[in-house]
């Protein structure tokens, strides 16, 4: 389970997505997560100013021995120019860890893009992107 020391767990890899709703997504997930994630939007949009919003989201991450990570997070989205991608950025806080991550705690981020379909109803179409995961957590 951990690999620095035995109390932290590196937290790498990347996540396919791809949205199934205005407000929430799957993914697929390999590196220390090998499976999937369910996403959700959990607060209303934040206009930050300059394209960017932001939102509160909670993940549940299914690793493919059982295990899982729910996390609670903040998530920044930044438009890209017309017919470009969105920069995606998430704050994970893991608030329930199972299997070989029990006893963890602690954060991670990922960033990537998103590709979002044009037009004022784009969020609600399906939106495709990836991911790219990294931190550490402390592991007891």
């Amino acid at each position: 389970m951990t690999d620095q020391g035995g109390d932290r767990l590196s937290m790498t890899g990347s996540a396919t997505l791809f949205t199934l709703t205005k407000t929430t997504g799957i993914g697929a997930v390999t590196g220390t997560v090998n499976g999937a994630a369910y996403g959700e939007q959990t607060s209303e949009v934040e206009e930050l100013g300059d394209g960017r919003i932001a939102y509160t989201m909670f993940h549940q991450f299914l690793d493919s021995d059982g295990s899982r990570l729910r996390t609670h997070d903040r998530a920044a989205l930044s438009a890209g120019a017309p017919g470009e991608p969105s920069t995606l950025e998430v704050e994970y806080a893991v608030v329930e860890a199972t299997g070989r991550f029990e006893g963890c705690s602690g954060t991670f981020r990922s960033r990537g893009w998103l590709r979002i379909p044009p037009g004022e109803e784009g969020l609600v179409q399906h939106s495709v992107g990836v991911v790219q995961f990294a931190g550490e957590l402390r592991c007891e």
